[in-house]
């Protein structure tokens, strides 16, 4: 749990009260209605759900992690054909970078999840997570498939996810042999899938679930990339303009695109990348259709299913539908009508698809034609926070000609009866009001962080169902009660995760304890503290309603209801006899479980050495600067202008260089501040971010790294001050890293450079060009591909000490023979 992003969105939360049969599938562009406004967003919509009245197809893209969608070719055949489209991804990326802010790992997911929605909307494409662990970047298949939990484990989640949604075409940007070994697994995995899913011995469990089956796909396609039109199969023409909407496919695509802010995609070029087409390769197919490579959907007729002959004449009738603008709600109300009628009576997977598909587009034309832009189509909570067994008020309000009639679906174990109901005639509105109850054991929605780790299978929806008048005729309309937020009555949170300790600190550590209730009654609870023997603690509850029992080891805390929080703080200090090590703080409330980290190591600083920081999108070292009570500033534009002689030593944080468009133009100024006698620390820079002048002897950045964490690392020069002083670096110094060892490796790399570590991922050749010092004038010049911020951010003694002795260089940069 992360109670940086967790409170801050809660509080937010809190107080924001075919056209014909042989054409079925194929796609068919649909030409707007002429004289009309093409920038008016409810044309757009309307025009969008009449289109999507003319086609069947379903068609869904495969990702390992956002920003990996093909954008371009969903919104292609979604804006283009009217086809129901999904994107599907493994991870939520939350192994990556970020280029916003400090957030890493789970909180990152937060923010990517969020912005893979956003980028969605944008597309028309409905996302989903299989939710897998972003891990960092992996080299092979093998590796990946063994951080998530085997083959077969893997095959699971992408057959669900195929029964569950019954696309007819997939596709995917990634191979099985090439690039990050997640898109390898992604590809693997949706050739085997791609039978499995039809397989009823598979995963049999599955098909308990509400919606789900044994599901056949027609066709899967692998992207061409960086190959000729001559070997692809499908060329989709993404380049091509939309006429409703004014834009290429490609530019719908680089504004969804720019929704991955926290990769820095808001900055990307997205033409870089195509020829403005999107070319793939047939990978597999069945017979269900005749050879065809127009489209993806090419020769598929799924009215050659004779599930579906049952259900003609309702296609007859979507057919025509969007010529009968005069008597669209009568045509409406008898197609609804029959398709509910023919839900009870069809038992085929197609003809289900097909049916719900149908009644979905349906209302939605009826919403956008006449629902959208009055106001009066609500369904809203007056809590936007849940807890198990908590009734709330839900308002269902429509414009109608008469009084309409709500019902819902309801998680299991949840119940809702009707209080009170309105109509004004005047304003032709009916409004009614429900009492919801919570069920005992819900599914929890809240933290986030956790929560998006649920089991894929977890699906918590309250959705209301109203059938209404329009023009004097009965037709229906669907639509979510959100945001489901959904969590335990009383939270807390202690912050930070992991903490240190040295003898040397003058700053206490303190804790932060936050505790908080989304009840409106007042509540008391009780959070157990087990500390370590070796440990000792303090608690200071600010003056607020909490206080700590230093006998029973208990944070007592009542909350007054309705979102109110409180915090306190515990200082926490090692006993007199502690050894070096972890211990970890347990806190506990009911099945609510925080834990803190709490290491205690010594390392030698020079507190003396004045510290200049460059940063980008990151604080973490700042935050160590703080943390060896060393002076320090951040350097904005005007500092690098000016005199920078008085830092002994300046860190450019990473990525630097593409955020800092002042450090770009004053790089020439801190390579006269080392030739006089500076020391410029360099973390890794990307090679998009890179320039060899940027250098005082050039070296270019490749994407050469060493992902696997636990690579063993050689000092190539053991008698160097770096490995000795302040800090006698050991063989332990390079145990427990998290995530990977560096990243974006250097190559021609100048003879002026001293090359001072090696690593490689097994069966590779060693990089000897991650860590680099050099003598330049009176000064010092390093640069570092090493992940030493992800370290730092975990209290690794081992990258403390090198870090330390990085920026304390200067004082040991002319002692060439230490004595280890």
């Amino acid at each position: 749990m992360n109670f940086r992003l967790f409170f801050l969105n809660l509080l937010a939360n809190i107080f924001l009260a075919g056209v014909v049969f042989a054409q079925a599938a194929s796609p068919q562009a649909v030409t707007p209605q002429a004289n009309t406004p093409a920038s008016s967003l409810p044309f757009i919509e309307t025009h969008q759900a009449f289109l999507d009245l003319t086609n069947d197809g379903v068609l869904m893209n495969i990702s390992a992690h956002p920003d990996d969608e093909d954008g371009a070719t969903l919104a292609y055949y979604r804006m283009k054909y009217g086809v129901k489209t999904y994107s599907i991804l493994f991870t939520r990326g939350e192994g990556g970078q970020n280029e916003t802010g400090p957030e890493l790992y789970e909180e990152l997911g937060v923010l990517r999840t969020n912005e893979t929605l956003d980028a969605g909307k944008l597309l028309g494409a409905e996302v989903h997570f299989l939710k897998f662990m972003d891990f960092g970047y992996s080299k092979t298949a093998t590796e990946t498939f063994k951080k998530w939990g085997g083959q077969q484990e893997v095959l699971r989640r992408l057959v669900f996810a195929i029964r569950k949604y019954k696309p007819d075409v997939i596709f995917t940007n990634h191979s099985t042999v090439e690039g990050h070994g997640h898109h390898q697994v992604v590809a693997i995995s949706s050739v085997a899938a791609f039978d499995a899913a039809a397989d009823s011995t598979m995963f049999p469990e599955q098909l308990k679930l509400k919606g789900v089956a044994p599901w056949q796909p027609r066709k899967l396609f692998f992207r061409n990339f960086g190959r000729t039109n001559q070997t692809a199969d499908v060329v989709n023409p993404i380049g091509d303009t939309n006429a409703v909407r004014e834009k290429s496919y490609l530019d719908i695509a680089a504004d969804a695109l720019a929704m991955h802010k926290t990769q820095g995609m808001d900055r990307a070029d997205l033409r870089r990348f195509t020829r403005g087409l999107s070319m793939y390769r047939l990978m597999r197919s069945n017979s269900m259709y005749e050879r065809d490579t127009t489209t993806f959907f090419g020769g598929i007729n799924l009215w050659r299913d004779e599930s579906l002959g049952s259900l003609r004449s309702i296609k007859q009738g979507l057919s025509v539908l969007h010529e009968k603008n005069d008597s669209l709600a009568a045509d409406a109300s008898i197609l609804l009508y029959k398709i509910e009628a023919q839900k009870s009576l069809v038992r085929n997977s197609l003809a289900q698809r097909t049916l719900a598909q149908w009644q979905n587009e349906i209302e939605q034309l009826l919403f956008y034609k006449y629902l959208c832009c009055d106001g009066k189509t609500t369904l809203v909570t007056t809590d936007s926070y849940l807890t198990p067994n908590q009734t709330t008020r839900v308002s269902a309000s429509i414009r109608t000609d008469a009084e309409s009639r709500w019902t819902f679906d309801l998680p299991k174990g949840w119940t809702v009866r009707q209080s009170s109901s309105s109509f004004d005639p005047a304003k032709r509105v009916n409004t009614q009001e429900f009492a919801l109850t919570v069920g005992r054991n819900p599914q929890l929605t809240q933290p986030a962080e956790s929560a998006n780790y649920s089991p894929i299978e977890f699906e918590q929806e309250v959705i209301g169902h109203v059938r209404y008048y329009l023009n004097g005729h009965s037709v229906s309309y669907s639509l979510p009660l959100s945001p489901l937020n959904v969590g335990e009555p009383f939270h807390f949170f202690v912050t930070p995760k992991v903490a240190w300790w040295s003898g040397k600190k003058k700053s206490p550590v303190r804790l932060t304890v936050f505790g908080g209730a989304y009840r409106r009654d007042s509540l008391s609870v009780k959070i157990s503290v087990s500390l370590p023997k070796e440990l000792k603690c303090e608690f200071d509850n600010n003056g607020q309603k909490s206080f700590f029992d230093q006998k029973k080891q208990e944070i007592a805390i009542t909350t007054e209801g309705g979102g109110f929080w409180v915090h306190g703080v515990l200082t926490v200090s090692p006993q007199s006899n502690a050894r070096p090590g972890d211990y970890v703080i347990r806190f506990k409330n009911g099945d609510a479980v925080e834990e803190v980290t709490f290491k205690v190591f010594d390392v030698a600083a020079d507190t003396t050495i004045q510290l200049g920081i460059i940063k980008s999108y990151d604080n973490t070292l700042e935050a160590a600067a703080e943390q060896l009570d060393m002076k320090y500033k951040s350097l904005d534009g005007k500092d690098l202008e000016n005199d920078l002689s008085q830092f002994n030593t300046i860190v450019v944080d990473i990525r630097a260089y593409l955020v800092r468009e002042d450090l770009k133009r004053n790089n020439q100024k801190l390579l006269e501040y080392v030739k006089r006698g500076g020391n410029l620390v360099v973390m890794y820079q990307k090679d998009q971010d890179w320039k060899p002048e940027y250098a005082p002897y050039p070296f270019s950045v490749t994407r050469k790294r060493v992902s696997v964490e636990e690579a063993p690392v050689k000092v190539l020069q053991p008698d160097h001050p770096l490995f000795n002083t302040p800090n006698t670096i050991t063989d332990a110094d390079w145990d427990d890293w998290k995530q990977e060892r560096g990243v974006y490796f250097p190559d021609n790399v100048s003879p002026q450079y001293t090359q001072l570590l090696s690593s490689s991922d097994p069966d590779e050749v060693p990089l000897p060009t991650g860590y680099l010092v050099a003598s330049y004038g009176s000064g010092s010049y390093i640069y570092t591909s090493y992940v030493w911020y992800r370290q730092l951010k975990e209290y690794n003694a081992g990258a403390w000490r090198n870090f330390i002795n990085m920026i304390c260089y200067p004082n040991h940069r002319n002692n060439r023979n230490p004595k280890p």
